[in-house]
């Protein structure tokens, strides 16, 4: 367990992470601290640093759930597309099972024909 000195707003804070995972959790926290003190300059000094924790929390919880709504929605209609897919691919298959038919049938025609004919003949 690795632990990882990072600064958000104007508190430091020590937090443990698992090995390895240490740049990802400074990446965190840099994108964390970029935008409480975004949130500070907008709203100049009259804001507590609690209250902009809060804030910046729930515009990033806000950005979450508005992605996981698109990630869904893109997940339904890659469903639906493949849906469609396999429909297609049934259909072809099935005009392909439907041609070789067409084909056999034509072939048989072809033979009783023939076998009429030499009926006929005798």
């Amino acid at each position: 367990m690795a632990i990882v000195h990072i600064r958000v707003g104007n508190r430091e804070y020590d937090v443990a992470c698992d090995d390895g995972q240490e740049d990802h959790l400074r990446l965190l926290a840099d994108e964390v601290d970029e935008r409480v003190r975004s949130l500070i300059f907008s709203m100049g000094s009259n804001i507590n640093e609690g209250l902009a924790l809060l804030l910046t929390s729930l515009t990033m919880a806000d950005e979450l759930l508005e992605s996981k709504k698109e990630v869904r929605a893109v997940a339904l209609e890659v469903q639906k597309i493949s849906r469609q897919l396999d429909a297609e691919r049934q259909n072809s298959q099935l005009a392909q099972v439907e041609a070789a038919m067409a084909h056999t049938l034509e072939d048989i025609a072809l033979r009783i024909e023939k076998i009429a004919d030499q009926i006929e003949i005798q």
